[in-house]
Parts: C-alpha cells; structure tokens; sequence
C-alpha cells in the first residue's frame, strides 16, 4: 500500500500520525541512510544510533513536520546534521578535533558492478581512496545515490558553483589517475550528464 505512493502522500501519512507509514519509511531509507553516514563518520554504532534518534524525532515531532517532496533528501539532509553535531558534540567533550573518515566503497562498486576482474576493482577502491573526503562524498550523493545537481549542493552546504567545481576536481583526478580504467571515464560521462 505505501509503495504506490508518491513521497508527499507517504510523508502525509506520517504527519497524520500513521506509524505503518513511518515503520515504512524506515524499512525503505535505513540502508542507504546507514551506507551514507558510515561516507560521513565511521563509527556503525553512532551512526545507527543518530538514524534510530532521527526516526523517533520524526515521529515525536510529527504534526510540526513541513511537508517534502523528497523524503531521501530530507533524511540524509536531517542524518548529516545529526551526526556533525554528535561527532562535534563528543570532540569537544574529549578534546580532540573531529575527523571525517570516507568508507572505502560504493560509488567504484556501482561503477564495475559488471565487471568481473578483481584486479580493477581494486585499482578502483585505490583510486578513490586518495581523493580527500568532499570529493567522495559528492561522488557518492551524485552517482549512487542519485541526487541532483541542485540538491547535492544543499546537502553539502554548498553553492551550485562550488559544487560543479567540487565535482570537476574529483573527475579530473579520477580521470587522471585512472590509468586507461574505461570504467572511470564512464563514470566521469555520467556524472556530467546527470
């Protein structure tokens, strides 16, 4: 029942106060929410615990909740904020200055999912392991989660200018370093076309 529904309508449902809707939701956006804090802070526990903290703030604060269109958005936008806070929260509790740590893998897996040769796949975890941090965190929204141009921006607190740059470096180091990988030109192709 709540797949055929448009993310307004489903989004409707949990203002309403439907707690299907919201188990729903959950059941749906829980992978891509998990891989996408683990880009941000690798620390499974914290980042189950501020997708699970996420969930029961929705929920207690359901009939304040504007309305969306993107539900994907509105929780990877609403997770990042989270976990920068907690993440900024426990640095200054112990003393130490905050550190984003990139999970080796997704956007190179979605790439070769139909290569078979171990070999260029880890060419590719190599690659993209030497970009810093931002730049494969936008690789990430934009490819395999899918974002637009516009909504990539927004998520990463950036201008739609900074974010095509962004996004240009990481292309032109991938392409650079790609040492004749076809793979990563098409990535580079998609990404622009997108």
């Amino acid at each position: 029942m709540y797949a055929s529904l448009n993310d307004k309508a489903l989004w409707g449902k949990v203002t309403e106060g439907d707690k299907e809707a919201l188990a729903f939701i959950y059941r749906t956006w829980f992978p891509a929410l998990f891989r996408y804090g683990m880009k941000l802070q690798a620390d499974e526990s914290l980042v189950k615990d501020c997708i699970h903290d996420l969930f029961v703030t929705i929920w207690l604060s359901r009939e304040r909740l504007s309305a969306t269109d993107s539900i994907k958005f509105y929780l990877l936008a609403s997770l990042k904020r989270r976990i920068t806070a907690q993440v900024q929260k426990s640095a200054v509790h112990i003393g130490e200055v905050p550190e984003t740590i990139a999970a080796a893998a997704s956007p190179e897996d979605v790439i070769i999912k139909a290569q078979s040769s171990q070999e260029l796949r880890l060419k590719l975890v190599k690659i993209m392991d030497q970009l810093p941090p931002r730049q494969q965190e936008i690789l990430h929204l934009r490819f395999y989660e899918g974002f637009s141009p516009q909504e990539t921006a927004d998520l990463m607190d950036l201008s739609l200018n900074s974010s095509y740059v962004l996004l240009s470096k990481a292309l032109s180091f991938l392409k650079k370093h790609s040492g004749g990988l076809k793979c990563v030109l098409l990535l580079a192709i998609q990404l622009v076309h997108l």
